[in-house]
């Protein structure tokens, strides 16, 4: 993904992550899929990658894993976000679609 793209999709994540502080029912259906939904290892990575703006390379660096794993496994736990709001009356943003 180019810088643009992934600035975009953690502009979109950050937005979306703030409707949680809110308490808003998309809010707390976030909190409840990255609290029980998502591997501790998917958790760690999305974390890393969108909170703390690391890269993949980085991420895979401190973790001792390859880029490829990260890359996965982000892939992953984006798709068990979107999947869980689907399925709870809410589509996830499309600003975070693959």
């Amino acid at each position: 993904m180019n810088g643009k793209g992934r600035k975009l999709e953690f502009d979109a994540l950050h937005e979306f992550i703030g409707l949680m502080d809110v308490g808003g029912n998309v809010g707390e259906r976030v909190k409840c899929v990255v609290s029980d939904e998502l591997t501790e290892r998917q958790r760690q990575m999305v974390e890393m990658y969108y909170m703390d703006s690391k890269s993949m390379p980085e991420i895979a660096f401190e973790l001792g894993v390859s880029p490829s794993s990260v890359s996965r496994t982000i892939m992953r736990g984006k798709g068990r976000i979107r999947k869980f709001l689907k399925y709870n009356g809410r589509a996830f943003s499309q600003s975070i679609s693959d």
